[in-house]
């Protein structure tokens, strides 16, 4: 497992997902289109977003369209 903090973004001991983001209002957003439950708010600089947010659990974007679509494509 590579030594990268911007590679594994969950934190199975803690159970706890961060997603890097411009500003805090991103983390509200998220909040609210996906359900997650936020617990935190970190700064940090990592590839210039300014914040992490911290979520409770093991949290994932849906697939976007173009991703399901080429897996229709492929069957």
């Amino acid at each position: 497992m590579p030594n990268n903090p911007n590679w594994l973004r969950y934190d199975p001991d803690e159970d706890k997902s961060r997603h890097g983001v411009a500003d805090e209002a991103c983390c509200y957003e998220m909040q609210r289109k996906y359900g997650w439950k936020l617990i935190d708010i970190e700064e940090t600089d990592i590839n210039g977003l300014e914040v992490d947010c911290v979520f409770r659990g093991k949290t994932e974007f849906p697939k976007s369209f173009y991703d399901t679509q080429r897996e229709d494509d492929d069957a």
